[in-house]
């Protein structure tokens, strides 16, 4: 113990005092700024899993929306496409000639469908040819004669046809996939879609579901073969609506 000069302690002993109650003061500070701290990373912690938890559920909600729109694209297609043959059927009713390239004798219309199944996908081709299409069965004259070696559709009859394209590509390297329809020293379809690739925008695992159309009226000759034509390094989706068809307006 000090001993007491005056009744006071002496002069070194108040210093060590003080000294002593600044370093309290100073740790006190020091674990409420950690204190402080650790509660800050805590809050941002929730504030970031509750982001997250958003932002999963945004996504699955945005992938089931591209579902639900691809579905009417697809049945609103098909409504067209009936649509138009029943219009075509009210027209030829009330002509009092027929079009002799565009029907046999019984009557029936001109059109072909195909669509590429599980069990018939391919692998795109070293030429960028998509082949592996069946036909669908229709109740109506064949519009075209498909090559599954060639991957070729040569046109039956020569006349004015509404032609329609659509696949499924499953890409996740390039920020672009593209689609063409094209007849040898003819006219060309071609679809161009963009489409970005970042983590971001990757993070869903439907993300590189990319689909790509066309679709327009062309004039074919008989024997005219027609091609749907990609990039030779893109991949279609094995689970993808794949379809090609047209029919005969004219």
């Amino acid at each position: 113990m000090w001993k007491l000069q005056n009744g006071k302690p002496p002069v070194c002993a108040t210093m060590q005092l003080i000294l002593q109650r600044r370093r309290i003061r100073t740790l006190r500070f020091v674990w409420s700024l950690m204190a402080v701290l650790a509660l800050s990373l805590a809050v941002c912690s929730a504030i970031f899993t509750v982001w997250t938890m958003r932002q999963t559920r945004d996504l699955s909600r945005s992938f089931q929306t591209l579902q639900e729109r691809l579905e009417q694209v697809n049945m609103q297609r098909k409504a067209i496409f009936q649509l138009i043959l029943e219009k075509r059927e009210l027209l030829e009713s009330q002509r009092f000639r027929r079009d002799a390239g565009g029907r046999k004798g019984n009557g029936r219309k001109v059109a072909s469908h195909f669509e590429i199944t599980n069990n018939s996908f391919q692998k795109v081709g070293s030429e960028g040819v998509i082949k592996g299409w069946t036909e669908e069965q229709l109740n109506m004259s064949k519009a075209v004669h498909y090559d599954s070696e060639t991957g070729t559709f040569r046109v039956e009859r020569s006349g004015v046809y509404f032609l329609y394209c659509q696949v499924h590509f499953n890409e996740n390297q390039s920020q672009y996939v593209k689609l063409e329809v094209s007849v040898p020293k003819g006219p060309l379809l071609q679809c161009i879609e963009g489409y970005g690739t970042t983590p971001a925008s990757g993070s869903h695992k439907f993300h590189f579901l990319k689909p790509c159309q066309v679709s327009g009226l062309l004039r074919l000759n008989k024997g005219a073969e027609l091609k749907a034509v990609t990039g030779a390094s893109f991949s279609l989706q094995m689970s993808g609506k794949h379809y090609f068809g047209l029919f005969k307006v004219n």
